[in-house]
């Protein structure tokens, strides 16, 4: 019996001294970046609009960054890098930035359209119609707590407040004040005001509102100042210029305003 106990110790220390040496053997693998990334911004000051929410507001450039295994030994391959860029107001060091991703692997180049760089900027809580500064950089990475930044760029950016429409109906104006009877110059919602606005160039003429580019949904004088009704008289512009033309349809009854600038 005492001999059988004396076995048993035995193989427990050997065990033990076994998983020992394992772990002092054990070797740490680690990714680390190779170089450190440039960026840059094509404009450095944006001034953002909702009427032009679809275009293009700027395009971040950038080296993009190498990594390579911290054990020599390791032939593991390096996973793909991710790439965003940080937004944050100036002089807040990126303590709660938002983030834009802007693409992978061999990626150097992204657009931010308007209304996505609008949004970004919404979310820091920037004030609307005010050029701002921020701060920008990039984020490169291939684990999410291993990330390697880029030196900050700085834009002046005049965020907009979005504007949505109470209803999806498209209004514009129609005929030789503004183009001609067969082409519709579209109008855009004001939410402050809450009408309906065009503010261009118009020649001495006449036109009309039309809803949805349709002569079912006409709108013209009724002979009673501003008031319009279906199927009214054509409104005249009596000389050519620059007018701000206004359509609210709020009320019971539906009224325009035609300013010359």
């Amino acid at each position: 019996m005492k001999n059988w106990f004396a076995q048993l110790a035995g193989l427990v220390m050997v065990t033990a001294l076994t998983l020992t040496s394992c772990e002092k053997d054990e070797t740490q693998v680690t990714l680390n970046p190779t170089n450190s990334p440039t960026f840059s911004a094509s404009t450095n000051t944006v001034v953002l609009q909702q009427a032009n929410s679809a275009q293009n507001a700027i395009t971040f450039t950038w080296t993009p960054v190498n990594y390579s295994w911290g054990n020599a030994s390791s032939s593991a391959v390096v996973p793909t890098v991710q790439y965003a860029a940080e937004i944050d107001k100036k002089g807040n060091n990126f303590a709660r930035p938002v983030t834009v991703t802007l693409g992978t692997g061999t990626t150097t180049t992204s657009t931010l359209t308007v209304e996505a760089l609008n949004q970004s900027l919404n979310t820091l809580g920037l004030p609307n119609g005010v050029a701002t500064d921020v701060d920008v950089r990039l984020k490169a990475y291939v684990a999410a707590n291993t990330p390697t930044y880029s030196p900050t760029v700085t834009l002046k950016a005049t965020p907009y407040k979005v504007c949505i429409a109470p209803t999806t109906d498209k209004w514009s104006i129609i005929g030789p004040a503004g183009v001609d009877w067969s082409t519709d110059v579209p109008l855009t919602y004001d939410c402050d005001t809450k009408t309906y606005v065009l503010t261009r160039t118009l020649n001495a003429g006449e036109f009309k509102f039309r809803k949805n580019n349709d002569w079912a949904g006409n709108l013209g004088g009724d002979g009673a100042g501003d008031k319009l009704k279906v199927d009214g008289a054509n409104i005249a512009v009596a000389t050519a210029g620059m007018y701000t033309i206004s359509l609210n349809l709020a009320g019971a009854t539906p009224t325009y305003s035609l300013t010359k600038k």
